[in-house]
């Protein structure tokens, strides 16, 4: 199983700010998988009393306007609404689909459930290719190029819905040394948040520009920071 805790905690402040109530949305099972293992480590590793992560699954023929769609309906079901009304509600998805992807930003940042976007540019592949190697604002990150790389670093001959549904992989991916992968991931998309920042480039009207790029990082270092205090 994939381990997200060393001997020496990569933590800068004393104490972290508790991930608290989170509903997220995902787009599909990697997304899902991937978030799960979080959440089992906080929840049933841990027994963390302060934070409560609830994850809703989106079907993997799913893209951000379905995300967005799935989302609005099941918070317009009245109990629903009234259970996650203090919770954060965090839309995660990719940036491949649909082709007026920039109109389905626009819908979520409008929308009065006042989401949280975290997106990855071009695909969620894109965060994971970042726990094996760093990806540079001038590398090639087209999806064929996404998927190759990371079916190399799996070492699977095809990285299709079996491979990506798989919940062992995930722990393939963070190995033996999650918590330095993970934080390295996190280093690099934070460069790359920099690079476009200095561009003047913003989500909000040039997200087809600005690939790679991820903001799942945000979600993930609040996870991380908390998993990191309770372990110690």
């Amino acid at each position: 199983m994939g381990r997200l805790v060393n001997e020496k905690r990569i933590i800068k402040k004393l104490k972290p700010e508790n991930a608290g109530n989170l509903l997220v949305f995902c787009e599909g099972n990697t997304e899902y998988n991937y978030l799960n293992f979080f959440k089992d480590y906080l929840e049933k590793r841990l027994s963390v009393p302060y934070s409560n992560m609830v994850i809703e699954p989106i079907n993997t023929s799913g893209n951000a306007m379905h995300v967005y769609r799935y989302a609005e309906d099941f918070l317009n079901i009245d109990v629903n609404r009234r259970k996650y009304a203090l919770y954060e509600k965090h839309l995660v998805f990719d940036c491949d689909a649909p082709v007026n992807i920039q109109d389905v930003i626009d819908l979520m940042i409008n929308s009065d459930n006042e989401y949280i976007l975290d997106y990855s540019n071009l695909l969620f592949e894109t965060w994971l290719l970042m726990h094996f190697q760093r990806i540079d604002i001038h590398d090639i990150v087209d999806k064929r190029s996404i998927i190759n790389q990371i079916r190399n670093h799996l070492d699977v001959l095809e990285y299709n819905s079996k491979v990506k549904a798989s919940k062992g992989m995930i722990a393939k991916i963070l190995g033996n040394d999650g918590n330095a992968k993970v934080r390295n991931a996190i280093e690099n998309a934070k460069h790359l948040e920099e690079f476009w920042k200095k561009e003047k480039y913003k989500m909000e009207h040039d997200i087809k520009k600005m690939n790679p790029s991820v903001m799942i990082y945000e979600l993930i270092e609040r996870l991380l920071d908390e998993i990191d205090y309770f372990c110690n």
